[in-house]
């Protein structure tokens, strides 16, 4: 869990941690039960989050959105990547059988318990895959010490 100081407490960012925990819950909740109550769609969009010494990689899959559509914002040891997915112009006359593909807004958060160096994280964006790579802290990486035998 992040260590929040008053002077940069922000009760939103408590808010939507606990959205994201509610609907992770009713997901679950939902599954159990099975059949057509059930939404097919997860949690949009999908990520891996892998660490090493260095830094936190954060790979977020957002197929079919324009690289203008997307904002990652950062914050103490928290990074937000926002944005939105846009419908398709649909025709009139157009009938369709089954719908499956999802639109509009999404969020995701994602918190770390190291120290971030915010001022050297970069994100990249290619064939639909948003990878941020977010350097921890000089005073987070491990360092080696010495032993003088006498």
């Amino acid at each position: 869990m992040i260590k929040k100081d008053l002077d940069n407490y922000d009760p939103l960012d408590r808010f939507f941690d606990i959205r994201e925990d509610f609907d992770n819950v009713m997901r679950d909740f939902l599954r159990g039960f099975g059949g057509p109550m059930v939404s097919s769609r997860e949690v949009f969009p999908v990520a891996d989050v892998k660490e090493d010494e260095n830094k936190f990689t954060v790979t977020v899959e957002v197929p079919g959105i324009d690289k203008k559509d997307i904002k990652i914002k950062m914050k103490d040891n928290s990074l937000l990547v926002e944005g939105e997915k846009k419908e398709e112009n649909k025709e009139e006359d157009e009938s369709y059988i089954r719908v499956e593909r999802s639109y509009g807004n999404f969020r995701r958060a994602f918190n770390f318990s190291s120290h971030l160096d915010t001022k050297k994280a970069s994100a990249e964006f290619k064939d639909g895959v948003l990878t941020v790579t977010l350097p921890k802290s000089e005073q987070e990486k491990p360092k080696e010490i010495d032993i003088k035998v006498k």
